[in-house]
């Protein structure tokens, strides 16, 4: 993907103003974030990802931006609470495919992890690892959401 969005002052990565520019890339940059907001200057739009402007985004706002490929403030905001935040694809499958799924990623989680753990975990084996961990939770989490819809009488396919 070709990043829309890129001041140029660094910000630390865990302020909440560096959600905001990976929100804003996630949109598209500065002139679609100030379209969907309804701004007319970008300027003001820019300052709101500016770590030195003291301009802030709105929750409401925040919110009008979000979406399942614009997810930056929700995963903030998990982070913030102590969580993990990850978008789940639309559930279209059916139930044993998507347990077939769970299971694989697992596995292929898990034998990462414990190849990583075997002398001890490097912060490249964790990177390395970490995806294939998300893709497992990710997995686990739509088969739970499934079934709990039946659970609740909901047709599934």
């Amino acid at each position: 993907m070709t990043r829309a969005f890129r001041p140029q002052k660094p910000i630390d990565a865990d302020l909440p103003k560096a959600a905001v520019r990976r929100l804003f890339d996630q949109v598209g940059g500065i002139k679609r974030v100030a379209a969907r907001l309804g701004y007319r200057s970008e300027s003001q739009v820019y300052a709101m990802a500016d770590g030195n402007d003291p301009a802030e985004i709105t929750f409401a706002q925040v919110v009008q931006l979000t979406g399942p490929e614009t997810s930056a403030g929700a995963e903030y905001l998990a982070m913030v609470a102590g969580g993990v935040f990850l978008p789940m694809p639309s559930a279209t499958s059916a139930i044993g495919a998507l347990t077939g799924t769970a299971v694989a990623e697992s596995g292929q989680a898990v034998s990462e992890m414990i190849e990583a753990l075997t002398d001890g975990v490097t912060a490249e084996e964790a990177a390395k690892v970490l995806p294939e961990i998300d893709d497992a939770v990710r997995a686990w989490t739509q088969l739970r959401s499934r079934v709990a819809a039946v659970a609740k009488g909901r047709k599934t396919s």
